[in-house]
Formats: C-alpha cells, sequence, structure tokens
C-alpha cells in the first residue's frame, strides 16, 4: 500500500468493519465524512487519531505510518496476520509450525547440488610451455591440480600449461593457461606444447620450423634439432 489512505482502508476491510463502525470506535461523528476523506487521502488523522486506529484496527504505528527509522525487518498487514495465528496455537501447533518452517527454510536457502556447475580437475603447470626462450618441462616443474567447468572442450584437453613469455602474441599472452590435448603428431598450422633440448615451447608447427606468432621473436627451425619432443596440440585457452 502506497498512502495512508490506503493502509487505513486495507487495515478497516481487514477487520471486517465499515467507515461508520470505525468513526463510531475511534469516537467521531459517523456523518462527518471523515473516514472517507481519510481513505481517501483528502485530509489526515492528528496523532491521537492515529494513535485510537491503530488500537482498533490492531495495527502497529509503523505499518500505519509506513516509517520502520533504521530498521530494514519490516512486517506487512498479512504478515501481521500470520504472527496473531502463530500466537494463538498451543505447544504442539507451533512446533508443527516450526518444522515446516525449518524444511522450507533449508530447501529455499540452499544451492541444489544439481543446479551447480560441474567441475572436472586437469593437471596444470603453472610454470610452463615458453612463449620465449624456453621453459623446462616436465619432470623440472611442479604440477598442481586446477579446476574447470565441466565442458567438451575442457574434457578434451589432458593437461592445462601456463605460456610464459611474449613469442605467441597476440595469439596466447603471458599468463594465459593453455589447454592441451596431449598427441604426440600434429599438422602443419597446429599451434602445440614442444620440447626441445629438455626446454619447452609453445608454437605453430610449419613445415620445417616451429613458428613464433610475434614477428620480434625468431622461429625455430626443427632441422636443427633431432631429439625435438611433441607434448601435444593446444586446443584452447581458459
Amino acid at each position: 500500500m502506497n498512502t495512508l489512505g490506503e493502509r487505513i482502508k486495507k487495515a478497516r476491510e481487514s477487520n471486517n468493519l465499515s467507515q461508520t463502525e470505525l468513526a463510531e470506535l475511534i469516537g467521531i461523528k459517523s456523518s462527518s465524512g471523515v473516514i472517507s476523506n481519510w481513505e481517501r487521502d483528502l485530509n489526515k488523522p492528528d496523532a491521537e487519531k492515529i494513535v485510537k486506529l491503530c488500537n482498533v484496527l490492531k495495527i502497529s504505528l509503523s505499518y500505519l505510518l509506513d516509517y520502520y527509522g533504521d530498521s530494514e525487518f519490516q512486517v506487512t498487514f498479512a504478515e501481521q496476520s500470520l504472527i496473531k495465528k502463530y500466537r494463538s496455537l498451543d505447544g504442539y501447533g507451533r512446533k508443527a509450525i516450526n518444522n515446516v518452517l525449518d524444511v522450507e527454510y533449508e530447501r529455499c536457502n540452499t544451492v541444489i547440488e544439481e543446479d551447480m556447475p560441474a567441475y572436472i580437475t586437469k593437471p596444470y603447470y603453472a610454470v610452463g610451455a615458453s612463449a620465449g626462450n624456453g621453459e623446462y618441462l616436465f619432470d623440472d616443474l611442479d604440477c598442481t591440480a586446477i579446476s574447470l567447468p565441466d565442458t567438451p572442450l575442457n574434457n578434451k584437453a589432458d593437461l592445462v600449461i601456463a605460456v610464459r613469455g611474449h613469442s605467441m602474441e597476440p595469439t596466447y599472452y603471458d599468463g594465459d593457461k593453455l589447454l592441451v590435448k596431449q598427441q604426440s603428431e600434429l599438422n602443419i598450422g597446429d599451434i602445440g606444447v614442444f620440447i626441445i633440448n629438455g626446454e619447452s615451447f609453445v608454437k605453430e608447427l610449419g613445415k620445417d620450423k616451429l613458428i613464433s606468432h610475434n614477428k620480434q621473436y625468431q622461429d625455430i627451425h626443427c632441422s636443427d634439432y633431432d631429439n625435438m619432443i611433441t607434448v601435444g596440440k593446444v586446443i584452447g585457452s581458459i
């Protein structure tokens, strides 16, 4: 209810009182049209009449004036009616209502497990493939675990490796986390993680070289290395 008059009318009707009956109960002439004027917001009751209205209509001053001070806890007229009913119950009735309230409160305020997003765990190398001068992989690096949303792409990845360096910008930046599917063979144009002489690199596989996307960095010619190992294909990032 938005206005004082509307709240008076709502409370009067909830108590099954006519305007005439309400006027008589608070001590004003029923023929004066005062109650009607209040409910239409043509004028307002004084402090003495406001107190009488609250007593007769069994409502709080806060409700009638729609003022609750600094408190955020407000009780509507409908809620007041429920409280009155609750107070009329015996011990058994109150216990029954409390049990229902506890169950429903928990239901409405607990995140249902099936509504929660599913996650999967993958091995994560925080210091991993270099987009620069090389990092050592895998034995010399600490492997932890990382949780990822359970998506088809994330499920395809076997591990997650952090990028270190700038040679693959603007495709991948320093600090990006790469999803890597372990496989020993890649196609030309695939971006992968490679180990050369114990150092790891993230590069694009060319015909006879590993290509840096940042032209400020040199490509790596594969023919110079007989012991290059392909760790896997980069299938995305997170």
